[in-house]
C-alpha cells in the first residue's frame, strides 16, 4: 500500500519535470532591419548602459521602466542616400514597451543584432558605424 501512494505521489513530479521545454536550437541574434521609416517603429524609452561591436554582432545592454508587459526591441537603420565611400550608417533601436504602466525599473537587459549582411557588402568600403539614441551618439567603430 506504501509503495502505491509513494508511486502516486511521485509520479506527478515526475511527469511535470519530464514535460519542461528543452530547446537544442542555438541563440542567434535577430538580424538588422534596414531601409525603412523611423516613424513606422515604436520608440518608447530606454537607457543604453554599454555597447559593443563584436565583429558581425551589436551587442546593446539597455535599462528601461516596465515590469509587467512584454518589451520588444529592434534594430532599424533608415535608408542609406550617399553609397559612396566613405559609408556612413546610423543604427537606431526601436523599443515597443507595448503600454506597459508598472514602474518596476528593469536595470540589465541584453539585446543582440547581426549586422553581416550590412557589412558583407562593403568589405571594400571605408564604413563608420554609429548608434544613435536620443541621449547620445555612439561611435562603433
Amino acid at each position: 500500500m506504501k509503495k502505491s501512494l509513494l508511486i502516486l505521489l511521485f509520479f506527478p513530479l515526475f511527469f511535470f519535470y519530464s514535460c519542461e521545454k528543452e530547446s537544442n536550437s542555438i541563440n542567434s541574434c535577430p538580424d538588422l532591419i534596414q531601409n525603412v521609416n523611423l516613424g513606422d517603429f515604436p520608440m518608447d524609452f530606454y537607457g543604453v548602459n554599454e555597447i559593443v561591436l563584436d565583429e558581425n554582432e551589436l551587442f546593446i545592454n539597455v535599462n528601461y521602466g516596465g515590469g509587467c508587459e512584454d518589451h520588444s526591441f529592434k534594430l532599424v537603420m533608415e535608408p542609406n542616400f550617399c553609397g559612396t565611400p566613405p559609408v556612413y550608417y546610423y543604427f537606431y533601436l526601436s523599443h515597443d514597451a507595448n503600454n506597459d504602466g508598472c514602474f518596476a525599473f528593469i536595470t540589465e537587459h541584453n539585446l543582440c543584432f547581426d549586422i553581416s549582411e550590412l557589412l558583407t557588402g562593403n568589405l571594400n568600403d571605408e564604413v563608420f558605424l554609429f548608434f544613435s539614441h536620443p541621449d547620445s551618439l555612439y561611435n562603433l567603430n
